[in-house]
C-alpha cells in the first residue's frame, strides 16, 4: 500500500457526519429568543418605562418600535440566509423595506414634534448619548454572538454577513432601549438611535472579513 492509500484510509477511518444546518426560520426564532432574554434583563436591571404602552399610542413611535424590530427579525433571517453557500445574495435587500419604514417614522416624528414644539424640538440633548451607549453595549454582544453563529460565512460572504449580522443585533437593542429609556425627542432618536445602528452595521461591512477570520475560517 502507497503512502497515499495509507493516508487515504486514516482520513476515511476519522471522518465524522458533517451535521446539517437548522433552517434560516429555526435558526432566527432561536435568534430571537435569546436576544429578546437578554434585552428583557437589561430593560428589568434598567426598570421598564411606566409610560412605554402609552407612548405607543402615538403612531410615529408605535410605527418606529414596531419597524426596528421587524428590520432586526429580517435582517437576521437574510443574515441565515446569505451566509449559505449556493443561496442568492438578493436576501441581502431583505430588510431594506422595513429599514426604510423605520426611518421615515423616525422623519415623521421629527416633523410631528416640530409641529408641537416649534425650533425646541430640534434643541439637543446631549446626555441622551446614554442611549447609543446602550445600544453598543447590548448589540455588540449579540452581535458576536450572531457571528459566531454563522462564523462559517468567512468563505462566502463576510462582509455582508457581519454587515446583516450587527443590523439585527443593533435593531432590536435599539428597540430594546425603549423598554426603560425615556424623554428623548424624534431628532434624539434619530442622532442616537438609528446613528448607533447605522455605524456599528457599517463598520461590520468594512471589517467583516477581519471580524469572521478572527472568530471563525474566513480566508483572504
Amino acid at each position: 500500500m502507497t503512502d497515499t492509500d495509507h493516508l487515504i484510509d486514516q482520513l476515511a477511518a476519522r471522518a465524522r457526519p458533517v451535521q446539517r444546518l437548522a433552517s434560516p426560520m429555526r435558526r432566527t426564532a432561536l435568534w430571537t429568543l435569546a436576544a429578546s432574554v437578554v434585552i428583557a434583563l437589561i430593560a428589568l436591571a434598567y426598570g421598564p418605562r411606566p409610560d412605554f404602552l402609552h407612548t405607543l399610542a402615538d403612531g410615529p413611535a408605535l410605527l418606529e418600535w414596531t419597524a426596528s424590530i421587524v428590520t432586526g427579525l429580517l435582517a437576521a433571517y437574510a443574515t441565515f440566509q446569505i451566509s449559505v453557500p449556493g443561496r442568492s445574495p438578493s436576501w441581502a435587500w431583505m430588510p431594506l423595506p422595513a429599514l426604510l419604514a423605520w426611518l421615515f417614522a423616525v422623519a415623521w416624528g421629527c416633523a410631528t414634534d416640530f409641529a408641537r414644539l416649534g425650533r425646541d424640538a430640534f434643541a439637543m440633548q446631549y446626555g441622551s448619548w446614554e442611549c447609543a451607549m446602550a445600544i453598543t453595549v447590548t448589540g455588540v454582544p449579540l452581535g458576536l454572538v450572531m457571528l459566531l453563529l454563522v462564523r462559517h460565512a468567512g468563505v462566502v460572504r463576510p462582509a455582508a454577513t457581519a454587515m446583516l449580522a450587527t443590523l439585527s443585533a443593533t435593531a432590536l437593542s435599539a428597540a430594546g432601549v425603549s423598554l426603560y429609556h425615556h424623554g428623548e425627542s424624534a431628532l434624539m432618536v434619530l442622532t442616537w438611535h438609528v446613528g448607533a445602528v447605522a455605524l456599528l452595521s457599517l463598520l461590520s461591512l468594512a471589517f467583516g472579513r477581519s471580524l469572521l477570520g478572527w472568530i471563525g475560517h474566513a480566508r483572504g
